[in-house]
Formats: structure tokens, C-alpha cells, sequence
């Protein structure tokens, strides 16, 4: 829970189509029982979102702030799905306990169904062209009937034909450090370089990221699982 204290919401700058906008612009009407998973299909894709991740969790401890003060001990109901991977340790910002670490097989219904089993509201999924993975029925209709929000997300930080942007400030990408840089089993010499590389061409100030993301019909979501 080291981010509830060490963020708050001035920490990040959302953007919508290029003009500045807010967190509701990024989870319209979000309350603290909202329920955010993030699809991977390698274990450090989620980097890619840290951004996002950072700020999702911000929201959640600024609306226990505004009914507890002080005074809660409490980690978000937010999942990562590895499809067909392991999923990296990203403790570092908070989300956690490593339980909601879930891994499915690469099918679209299996990975679905762990979606649907959790409860997730808030769904963020790869971008790229439709998937050809099957969902059955009753799957796809929960998963409609549940999810408000969907959020495409490219591992290397920018996606095609975004409409929403995420700056972090230097607290957040010294977390993103410390998951990379701070002898992470995922990362070997060589993929630290490159990952330090990519991380440095999002900076638009010292240590700030800039992240892209496309929003996207929840239809549309689970067409690219």
C-alpha cells in the first residue's frame, strides 16, 4: 500500500483527444467496488500500461480516503490474466496480493470465463486485429451484461489511433524501475537494456511517461481476447 501515501491524483495528467480531461474520462462513474483486470500474454506486458495501473489505483485509495480518513488497510479488487503466460510481480504498483494473479489456458473461453468468475467491471485488453477465439454464449452475455468500460493498451506504451494519454510523474516510473531494474526473474541482462531503452522514448520529462491507450466498445474488448 505504499502508493496511498505516496500518491495522489496530481500525479498524473489525463488527456482525451489530445485536450486535457480527467480520471472519469479514463473510468466514467468509478467507485471502489469496481473491479479492473488487465489481459497479458507475456509476463512484463503490463508495463506497458503502468500509467493506467497507477492511476486506477490512485482512484481507489483517494474514494477510501474520502469515507475511512486515514484509517483502512486495504488493497483494490484489481486482477492481472496471463493468457497463456506467467504473470511478472507488479506488487510495485500495488496491485496485489499475488492471488490476483490469474493464469488461464490461450483460449478466449477460458480466459473469459476467469474474467466473468472475478467480477470484473473494467476491462483492458491488447490492442491489435480481432482474435479468432470462441466464446460461448452465456460467457460473452455475462461478460456484457457486467462490464462498463473497456480500455485497448499496447506493452510498449503507445497504441495506434489513440484517443486517451496518461502521464505519470517520476514516483511511478521509479516503481516501473524497481520492477524491471531490481533483479526481477523476467528480466536478463539483454531485456533490461531494451526495456530501459523503450521506456526512455516515453518520456516527455525527466522520468515521466507518457502512455497511449484506445477506448474501445466492451463488444470490441472481447473480440481481441
Amino acid at each position: 500500500m505504499h502508493s496511498s501515501t505516496a500518491l495522489q491524483m496530481d500525479a498524473f495528467a489525463v488527456e482525451v483527444d489530445g485536450r486535457p480531461a480527467g480520471p472519469d474520462d479514463v473510468w466514467p462513474g468509478f467507485d471502489r467496488h469496481d473491479r479492473v483486470g488487465i489481459v497479458l500474454r507475456d509476463p512484463l506486458d503490463a508495463l506497458g500500461a503502468s500509467a493506467l495501473m497507477a492511476l486506477s489505483v490512485t482512484a481507489f485509495y483517494d474514494l477510501l480516503r474520502a469515507e475511512h480518513g486515514d484509517d483502512y488497510h486495504r488493497y483494490a479488487d484489481f486482477y492481472l490474466f496471463g493468457q497463456a503466460t506467467d504473470v511478472a510481480d507488479y506488487g510495485e504498483l500495488d496491485w496485489w496480493p499475488d492471488h490476483k494473479y490469474v493464469q488461464t489456458d490461450a483460449s478466449a473461453e477460458a480466459l473469459l470465463r476467469a474474467v466473468n468468475d472475478r467480477a470484473i467491471t473494467r476491462l483492458v485488453v491488447p490492442a491489435g486485429p480481432p482474435r479468432d477465439g470462441a466464446l460461448e454464449r452465456q460467457t460473452r452475455t455475462s461478460a456484457l451484461d457486467r462490464l462498463r468500460t473497456a480500455i485497448a493498451y499496447d506493452p510498449r506504451g503507445r497504441v495506434a489511433g489513440s484517443d486517451l494519454a496518461i502521464t505519470a510523474d517520476r514516483v511511478v516510473e521509479s516503481y516501473v524501475e524497481v520492477l524491471v531494474f531490481a533483479g526481477s526473474p523476467w528480466v536478463d541482462e539483454a531485456a533490461e537494456r531494451e526495456l530501459k531503452a523503450w521506456r526512455e522514448t516515453l518520456f516527455v520529462a525527466p522520468k515521466s511517461a507518457r502512455e497511449t491507450y484506445r477506448r474501445i466498445a466492451v463488444a470490441d474488448a472481447l473480440t481481441l481476447l
